[in-house]
């Protein structure tokens, strides 16, 4: 062998060594760090370790039950300087971490029994990091063992200075005792408040699920985030990030800071007029404040609720930002019942909201028109903006949308306040309970809005919580088909089918889910179908990624799915499925399969 044959070998093998990709498993129930960590036999114990190895293409997985280290899901609140409630802790905490163009680190769950569990500051949390990608994870907070009562106990206490982790009795303070005016302690639309500065808060109602800041190339994707008191997913001072098939539900409920499902703020720019932020496909659903916010800079406090949005978009008008390059993309989004509002922009620039399906987005006001029951609020609840909005800003677009509201208050599907270069047109809207009105601002621009009942397959009027079903797609004779600005239409809908040449306003395309078996590049057979107990699945040599989700998309969490395969098929045991219609992901296809018994 020549010596230049043999240095080209050396130089391959070296460069498929750097590019070696290696498994990295975490399990905080059985694993140990002084294992190796590259199987599930042999995890690691921290997420810590698994972090410290990885390296650009590397994988961690997370097996079954993952919580910050004084995760207590039996905790009762007693006294309000209890040091559970102010350990501000992350579960998983993620500094720096870096991988490359093509090569990402990705966090994924195990399986479908795996879920991050946290009742601290943040379940998860992102800064300063680049080229990571959160895929297939199960992130659950506290909301459902919080009392109410607990959070309306907290709503006002805070100590003076930060990162307060252990405070005394004497250190609690209560905000409502700040008054300046009558000193009833009572909170009042004309109460006024000394300013504070520095101030902390009690972590345990406030708990965020999954937050990203000053980070860049991250992709969020299929997963699931429920139940936190705080916001669900919150992206701050970041670019090119894709949020993309999350279901987000059951959040924001016990926070003091007025928080929304899934937030993005402060975006950067890029170097060109891309996007910037991708929120597609999401399922956004069941997110509503409980208490009214208050916020230490502010010397009034407004005594109702309303915040607790699905999308909202705040802040994307820094100087940067504005004489920068990059737009906002939301699309495709299914969001229905949070509590004020589908999908908002706050004083944003270059934001395109097309084909959202946006329905009943005003809990606070349809279900609970006075605040919850014992909690503190004013006569009534304000605010119209209850399904696609945009207060402020400028060049925002409002294209090919369907938004469905509660008009028994005069709430508008469509809204805008102070918005300049806005373009609103080929949008669907409908009013339950009558006739919907629209926002003067848009009704003075918009083109081609058509004012009719989408004829959703199943969609209650009435309130059904996160645990019913809701079925977006539209009945064949639904005025949302062929009706789209195709110039602007994407090719493919909320289940990533392809759209056809007359393309449907809102998010789900019709016919595309019910009546496509595969895509195009798919080669595979799932059989029978329908089918009884289980399904074959022929032409998959190996399956990495199986998920079950009902046909509006909420993924479902089976404890007794099992999978066995021999050479030439995979057998999937679906016996715990009811009957009915569902989509099964298998990698990265969607298919459509029927469960009907004999």
């Amino acid at each position: 062998m020549s010596k230049k044959i043999s240095l080209t070998l050396m130089a391959s093998c070296m460069l498929l060594l750097s590019f070696a990709q290696t498994g990295y498993y975490v399990d905080q129930i059985n694993g140990s760090d002084t294992n190796n960590g590259t199987s599930a036999a042999t995890a690691y114990k921290t997420f810590d370790k698994a972090k410290n190895q990885v390296t650009a293409g590397d994988t961690i997985s997370i097996i079954g039950v993952y919580a910050n280290s004084s995760y207590n899901p039996n905790f009762t609140y007693t006294v309000p300087h209890d040091a559970h409630l102010w350990h501000r802790e992350n579960t998983i905490r993620i500094t720096g971490l870096n991988g490359s163009n093509g090569n990402y680190i990705t966090i994924k769950g195990f399986d479908s029994n795996a879920v991050i569990k946290g009742d601290g500051s943040n379940i998860i949390r992102v800064t300063n990091s680049s080229y990571l990608k959160f895929e297939n994870l199960t992130i659950e907070g506290e909301v459902d063992r919080i009392p109410l009562s607990t959070a309306n106990a907290l709503q006002f206490i805070y100590v003076l200075g930060s990162g307060v982790t252990n405070p005394t009795a004497a250190d609690i303070h209560y905000r409502n005792e700040d008054e300046t005016n009558d000193n009833d302690n009572i909170v009042e639309e004309t109460d006024t408040y000394t300013s504070l500065g520095s101030v902390t808060r009690p972590s345990y109602i406030d708990t965020r699920g999954l937050y990203i800041s000053g980070s860049d190339n991250i992709i969020i994707k299929n997963n699931t985030i429920h139940h936190t008191p705080g916001g669900g997913l919150r992206v701050s001072d970041s670019k090119f990030v894709d949020i993309i098939g999350n279901e987000i539900y059951r959040c924001s409920a016990r926070s003091y800071s007025g928080t929304h499902a899934l937030v993005v703020t402060k975006t950067k720019p890029i170097g060109n007029n891309g996007y910037s932020i991708n929120i597609l496909k999401n399922n956004i659903h069941h997110n509503y404040n409980e208490q009214f916010s208050w916020a230490p800079t502010k010397t009034i406090i407004t005594p109702r609720i309303d915040e607790g949005k699905g999308i909202s978009l705040q802040r994307n008008n820094l100087s940067s930002w504005i004489n920068g390059q990059g737009r906002i993309l939301v699309q495709n989004n299914l969001c229905y019942w949070n509590g004020f509002s589908g999908v908002h922009s706050n004083d944003g620039y270059r934001i395109d909201f097309i084909n959202n399906t946006c329905y009943m987005n005003s809990y606070t006001n349809s279900v609970e028109p006075y605040g919850p029951a014992g909690s503190l609020s004013s006569e009534g609840q304000q605010g119209k903006n209850i399904g696609i909005s945009a207060q402020g800003g400028d060049d925002i677009k409002m294209i090919n949308n369907i938004s469905v509201v509660d008009t028994d208050w005069n709430g508008f599907a469509l809204a805008s306040g102070g918005t300049t270069n806005l373009t609103v047109s080929d949008n669907l809207i409908f009013g339950i309970n009558g006739t919907v009105n629209e926002d003067n601002d848009i009704a003075s621009i918009d083109v081609n809005t058509t004012i009719d009942n989408p004829l959703f397959v199943n969609a209650p009027t009435n309130y059904l919580d996160e645990t019913n079903s809701f079925d977006f797609n539209l009945q064949q004779t639904s005025p949302a088909i062929d009706a789209s600005d195709n110039s602007v239409a994407p090719t493919d809908d909320f289940f990533g089918n392809t759209r056809d040449s007359n393309a449907d306003i809102g998010a789900i395309e019709f016919g595309a889910t019910l009546g496509i078996d595969d895509l195009a590049t798919t080669n595979f057979i799932i059989y029978p179908n329908p089918f009884n107990e289980s399904v074959k699945i022929n032409g998959v040599e190996q399956i990495e990624t199986l998920e079950i989700f009902t046909i509006t998309g909420q993924k479902l969490l089976l404890d007794d799915i099992s999978m066995a395969k021999n050479q030439t098929q995979s057998t999937i045991n679906l016996s715990g499925l009811a009957n009915g219609i569902y989509l099964l992901r298998v990698n990265n296809t969607i298919k459509k399969i029927i469960k009907k018994y004999d």
